[in-house]
């Protein structure tokens, strides 16, 4: 096996920081940071995803990576931050449902307010991919009201047959990117049939 000359090989290193936040029993992980330490002059993103299972807390994989990929072909700037948000609800169960209902966990609604608001503030965007289970989330009233607030940085890669964005597992580095008012008027369209 011959081994690369380093004088004719380019190297470039690069320093990143990871931070993650998790709740108390470390089951929940609400935010995963990614910070471009040599980068001065940059934008925030993120991906926002649904993270059910204790499983994800620990796990950031070539989902995360093919999401970051495609993000960073739509900014202007380099990537100084990349931040993976989770969508992690308590589930309710009850007797009087076949199904279960996300409550409104405030700490995790903390988290995701302050990501949305960093990146609008530093000129970035948001690729929104929770897949349908995120419809627990998803709708909540103060969701609601948060994302259409900054539905201007939110974008996704496709619609469900339930009307919320493709999961980013679906998403490829040349995957169009659509609005979120696109997204809200294609899911009205689904609702109705």
């Amino acid at each position: 096996m011959q081994h690369p000359n380093p004088s004719e090989v380019e190297i470039e290193e690069t320093r990143i920081e990871v931070d993650t936040v998790f709740d108390k029993s470390r089951t929940k992980r609400y935010l995963r940071s990614y910070v471009f330490t040599d980068i001065m002059d940059g934008t925030h993103v993120a991906a926002m995803i649904y993270t059910p299972r204790t499983s994800d807390a620990f796990l950031s994989g070539t989902t995360t990576q093919r999401a970051y990929n495609l993000l960073k072909k739509h900014v202007d700037k380099p990537i100084a931050r990349y931040d993976i948000i989770s969508l992690m609800p308590d589930l309710a169960a009850s007797d009087d449902l076949p199904f279960a209902q996300a409550k409104f966990d405030e700490t995790n609604f903390h988290y995701v307010a302050s990501v949305l608001e960093d990146v609008k503030a530093h000129g970035g965007i948001v690729l929104c991919g929770w897949g349908s289970p995120g419809r627990l989330m998803h709708h909540l009233p103060q969701y609601e009201e948060l994302f259409a607030k900054y539905a201007d940085i939110l974008f996704c890669t496709g619609v469900t047959a339930k009307g919320e964005p493709n999961h980013l597992r679906l998403s490829i580095e040349d995957s169009p990117m659509i609005t979120y008012a696109e997204l809200n008027a294609k899911a009205k369209k689904l609702r109705r049939h």
